[in-house]
């Protein structure tokens, strides 16, 4: 019997994100206990490609550090958001 020859091809991938510096905003993170970038919702919503109550339940089933800035705006810590993406 003649020997069979196996190739096996492993394909890894990555992703690459960039977030623009005027969008994002460093801040305390109060679950992280340190400052860290943070984003608006919008661009939260955005990054992992979900939007209005999709995302609130992303932010909860993933445990999302969310917080609010003295304007009242909702911010995102992005440490904890790159977990998942």
């Amino acid at each position: 019997m003649a020997a069979s020859k196996r190739t096996e091809i492993t394909v890894e991938t990555h992703r690459v994100l960039t977030i623009r510096r005027h969008r994002s905003v460093r801040a305390w993170c109060r679950e992280c206990g340190c400052e860290v970038e943070m984003v608006s919702l919008e661009d939260a919503e955005a990054l992992i490609e979900v939007s209005g109550e999709e995302f609130c339940e992303f932010a909860q089933a993933h445990r999302c550090h969310l917080s609010e800035n003295w304007e009242g705006i909702c911010l995102v810590c992005l440490e904890r958001l790159r977990k998942w993406l």
